[in-house]
């Protein structure tokens, strides 16, 4: 990052310097305050980027990530961003930045189209990974459903894809994953060995797709509840 000041020196008259021309160059134009410490050139209006460098080692994750693969048909006004460090939620230009970090990640991509500001980005494999386990996060069931529709034939690695399973093993992720994967099988290109190792590591109690949808029917396959009248949606 060109202009940020995240440490107090031990200087006080340099501290003051640098906060003196910080203000300066936002007076004239040069400089946005984008939260406490930090600062970013004027110009800087790519949320993406923005949410990646305000914040330390940011990376967009969920629904963001699906929205920067321009796998969504909703576009919010806020951002969730993974972080070594914690932060407050924040605002600028309209924007909302939320702290939501992941347990591990994998391969993220990380875009160097401005060398200087760099988006991270979570790996498709893992976005879709992190999305079944967090349906809200993704935007809901519907966006998610869409999501995988338009993901194309072999565009997921089926081995990070279970990395990122076996990093977090919840039975009901891989019943999750397992059915509704299974619905796309073929056009996303899956072998069986990835449902096999959803099937083995699921768990025999009935489980729900999602909570937040009213699921009236049972797959006996994958042992999980799910909503009958859902478009695209197996019963």
């Amino acid at each position: 990052m060109t202009e940020i000041a995240l440490l107090k020196p031990d200087n006080e008259v340099c501290y003051n310097t640098r906060k003196s021309r910080l203000y300066n160059r936002t007076r004239r134009g040069l400089l946005s305050h984008v939260r406490k410490g930090v600062y970013m050139p004027s110009y800087m209006t790519d949320k993406f980027m923005i949410g990646c460098n305000a914040v330390e080692n940011g990376c967009l994750v969920y629904h963001s990530a699906l929205e920067y693969y321009a796998l969504h048909t909703q576009s919010f006004n806020w951002l969730y961003v993974h972080s070594t460090t914690p932060f407050r939620t924040f605002e600028h230009l309209n924007e909302t930045y939320i702290y939501k970090p992941v347990n591990y990640l994998v391969n993220f991509h990380t875009d160097l189209t401005n060398e200087d500001y760099p988006i991270r980005v979570t790996s498709l494999s893992q976005t879709i990974i992190d999305c079944i386990r967090h349906i809200d996060l993704a935007g809901g069931l519907e966006e998610l459903m869409t999501s995988l529709d338009w993901i194309g034939l072999c565009k997921l690695d089926e081995t990070e894809m279970m990395q990122c399973l076996d990093a977090v093993p919840m039975k009901s992720v891989y019943q999750r994953a397992g059915y509704l994967l299974s619905i796309y099988k073929d056009q996303i290109g899956l072998s069986e060995d990835f449902f096999n190792h959803c099937k083995d590591r699921m768990g025999n109690n009935v489980s729900y797709l999602s909570p937040d949808e009213d699921c009236n029917a049972y797959d006996k396959y994958w042992k999980i509840c799910v909503p009958k009248t859902h478009n695209g949606m197996k019963s």
